[in-house]
């Protein structure tokens, strides 16, 4: 699939289509930014409290010391 595109950026480039591959090229950082800013929104922009984190590190001594 990557060769694929490489080539089809290759002929857009020697078919002199620039814009075609400007919007391209846009449409493709848009959607990485889109998705970027969704993996940051599920995962890290929610951090834990000082005493949630010390609690959750305490249960999983606890628990790992109990097995």
């Amino acid at each position: 699939m990557i060769t694929w595109y490489f080539d089809h950026i290759k002929r857009l480039k020697e078919s002199r289509k620039s814009g075609r591959l400007t919007i391209e090229i846009a449409v493709i950082l848009t959607i990485k930014i889109m998705l970027l800013w969704l993996l940051w929104a599920l995962f890290f922009s929610h951090p834990m409290d000082k005493d949630a984190r010390q609690l959750a590190v305490t249960r999983m001594i606890l628990n790992h010391s109990n097995e």
